[in-house]
């Protein structure tokens, strides 16, 4: 099947979600947020991914509706913090009137913490509620889902895990598709520290030109069109997505740039670019430690996960 950015994967509770989409990680709420979320749905993004912890679901709330897409066209992703175990059912509610929302689409346990059985149980009443259509997880490892899957009928539809060449977690990756739930990478992109790896750089080189493609329209607005031209060179970035992507996993590139957030969607073109990263692939531990280091600077709440790490 020909990749678009209208392609859309098929999960185990029946729904279809986008395989692009934009991540809000450290997006600044306010106009910065906005402005991100409106640029990825004016260049065809139509999957969201925000989470209480990021403090910018008011943000992406608020482009939404500024955008005039009408809502059922939007898959709107959040999450729930380490702290708000006690009371998902809160949690979720809150989320959805900073968002003004009456569901998300997509609702994750945000990390494995200790509480994570009985916070999985209140996650099936609301998806029973309607107000998460589907429900997943996130930085989960094939420990915990195994544990988790011995203890309920209800499979994860997504585990939002780290995932790229140079953190190739096959094992997981085998692992969830024997059990139906897709995997979604963020950081696709290596938090920036690979872009300038010899070895990518030469493979975006491979799939670049350096002529400008000949004029295509990409979005409803021609001036779009002129301001961000197509062009037949490739950023590493760009092979990163399209790698992903080629292997049927889920894409959240993060990015508050206007100019990148529509460089990160052009990268569906087939007969051009067949990305083959073998040599990059390694495989590493979960990164879920990694990233909650990262967010620890951006929380001041408190909590204890499975892994021994705290935030």
């Amino acid at each position: 099947m020909e990749l678009t950015i209208e392609t859309k994967l098929a999960l185990n509770d029946g729904h279809l979600i986008p395989q692009l989409g934009l991540g809000v990680w450290q997006a600044r709420a306010g106009a910065s947020c906005e402005a991100a979320v409106l640029a990825a749905l004016e260049a065809g993004y139509r999957l969201i991914d925000t989470a209480a912890m990021y403090g910018n679901e008011e943000s992406v709330g608020g482009a939404i509706r500024k955008s005039g897409i009408p809502r059922e066209k939007i898959f709107v992703t959040t999450k729930l913090w380490n702290s708000d175990h006690g009371n998902p059912q809160r949690a979720l509610d809150t989320s959805l009137r900073k968002l003004k929302l009456d569901y998300v689409d997509l609702y994750l346990i945000h990390y494995p913490v200790r509480e994570r059985r009985q916070s999985w149980r209140a996650l099936e009443a609301l998806h029973a509620e309607g107000k998460a259509r589907s429900i997943g997880v996130s930085n989960f490892t094939i420990r915990h889902l195994t544990e988790l899957l011995a203890q309920t009928k209800t499979v994860p539809a997504v585990n939002q895990v780290e995932f790229h060449p140079y953190l190739y977690q096959r094992d997981l990756l085998d692992f969830c598709a024997g059990k139906g739930i897709v995997i979604e990478a963020y950081s696709p992109l290596t938090k920036g520290a690979r872009m300038k790896d010899p070895k990518l750089v030469a493979v975006a080189k491979k799939y670049s030109t350096g002529e400008p493609r000949p004029a295509l329209s990409r979005s409803r607005l021609p001036l779009v069109d002129r301001l961000f031209p197509r062009s037949e060179s490739k950023s590493t970035a760009q092979i990163l997505i399209r790698w992903a992507l080629q292997r049927g996993l889920m894409v959240i590139p993060k990015s508050a740039n206007r100019t990148r957030i529509f460089e990160n969607a052009d990268v569906f073109n087939p007969r051009r670019i067949c990305v083959s990263l073998t040599g990059l692939m390694k495989t590493s531990e979960p990164a879920g430690i990694r990233r909650m280091r990262s967010e620890r600077k951006l929380s001041r709440k408190n909590s204890v996960t499975d892994n021994g790490a705290t935030t």
